[in-house]
């Protein structure tokens, strides 16, 4: 007998998910100590790799890019013993591999529409939430991935799309006002953090929404409300600060650009890489003259030059594979389109317009930051297998042509 994933719900499973996501992101227990104590991070991993185990769930979770993923992970682990600081190249090993089982625990339960929407509704409710703490907080959040304003606008710009298309696609009044909210304090705390980073990942995302909506008309309507908002909360000091985006002898601009130079060198002596973080352990080998002080322990302030140096040859190619599955699924997903009268498939294409301004987002962002080894974009890889399966078997449902697609349900033996 043959069954796939589907005809499992999971509740328990999926449940676990969710509060790991919540207690990853939102970090209900650095406001709460008494919480803290008892670990609830170390328990919801641990609760999801048991539910792995017991219920075969690699298998289960089987696509293109869980696969890159496993091998980019496995290219870290053979860094550690060759690294020149084993301990840090096992450091980002170990975040790397902690990050599986919500990876694996998505795709399996994520398994319908309604499962899907729970999710999103949930993430967005997170992005609010840091967005709000941020707020009050000088334009940083909590702990963790949003100690600094950089990286918490990074994250933001992520999950603003979600919102504005998601705002446009629902139709009732009470997620229509969600969405909204979503909008407006998501920018609101981009502005109030003063991350240049944060501002080109903004402007990026904007014109790549724009550019994919459906309705441009209605989106530049409210591109340009949302712009005006961003002008009366910014005012005239945020206006300076970001003009001096574009100015490379600017301090910090400058020393970002010397150190892309330096890991490009440490990348042309090494190209099968260093290991991981060890970019910030070699740096004063490769530094020169480029800076008056060692720079021992200081990172490259982008993703592309913490990969190219840090991976190497290898390391590059898994990473671009990778995003070119994740966005050829994201077309495949978009192609639901054809439904798009039904709410189903209207949420899907409205979704994959999203992830691809993410993405945008993202990576503009992610330029100026070192934020390899965060969980955002192999969070969101996870969230796009999850949802191509869903997509698949949503067209076969409603007996159209199938869409091909690299990723296919795992049948396993029941």
């Amino acid at each position: 007998m043959q069954e796939d994933l589907t005809s499992k719900n999971y509740s328990n499973w999926f449940f676990f998910t969710m509060l790991y996501l919540v207690v990853d992101y939102a970090r209900p227990q650095d406001l709460l100590p008494i919480l803290g104590m008892i670990k609830p991070g170390i328990i919801t991993i641990t609760i999801l790799i048991l539910f792995l185990i017991l219920r075969g769930g690699i298998l289960r979770a089987d696509s293109k890019q869980t696969r890159l993923i496993t091998f980019f992970i496995m290219l870290l682990g053979l860094f550690v013993p060759l690294a020149v600081n084993n301990y840090m190249a096992y450091i980002s090993f170990k975040t790397m591999i902690l990050f599986l089982p919500f990876i694996l625990s998505v795709i399996i339960c994520v398994h319908s529409i309604e499962r899907l929407r729970i999710m999103i509704y949930i993430s967005v409710g997170i992005m609010i939430y840091v967005s709000l703490y941020s707020l009050v907080h000088g334009g940083v959040g909590s702990g963790n991935y949003f100690q600094d304003e950089n990286d918490l606008s990074l994250f933001i710009n992520m999950w603003l799309p979600f919102c504005f298309y998601l705002f446009l696609a629902e139709k009732e009044k009470v997620k229509k006002i969600f969405y909204a909210i979503g909008v407006i304090v998501g920018l609101a705390s981009v502005v109030i953090s003063f991350s240049r980073g944060g501002f080109v990942g903004l402007i990026a995302m904007v014109a790549v929404l724009w550019l994919f909506s459906p309705r441009k008309i209605l989106s530049l309507s409210l591109i340009l409300s949302l712009a005006f908002f961003v002008y009366l909360v910014g005012g005239q000091e945020y206006k300076q600060e970001m003009s001096t985006v574009t100015d490379t002898k600017e301090g910090t601009a400058e020393a970002r650009i010397l150190s892309w130079e330096t890991a490009w060198d440490m990348f042309l002596d090494n190209p099968l890489g260093v290991g991981g973080r060890n970019f910030e352990v070699r740096f004063p080998e490769y530094q020169g003259d480029r800076f008056l002080r060692g720079m021992w322990g200081r990172v490259a302030h982008s993703l592309w030059f913490t990969l190219i140096p840090e991976t190497g040859i290898i390391g590059i190619l898994i990473y671009f594979m990778l995003l070119y599955y994740n966005i050829k699924d994201i077309f495949v997903i978009k192609r639901v389109n054809e439904l798009r009268n039904n709410s189903d498939a209207r949420y899907l294409y409205y979704l994959s317009l999203a992830m691809l301004s993410s993405f945008v987002g993202f990576f503009a962002s992610a330029t100026f930051l070192s934020v390899l080894y965060y969980p955002h974009y192999w969070y969101m890889t996870a969230i796009i297998v999850a949802s191509v399966n869903i997509t698949k078997r949503y067209r076969e449902v409603s007996d159209m042509a199938p869409v091909k697609s690299d990723n296919t349900l795992s049948i396993v033996q029941a």
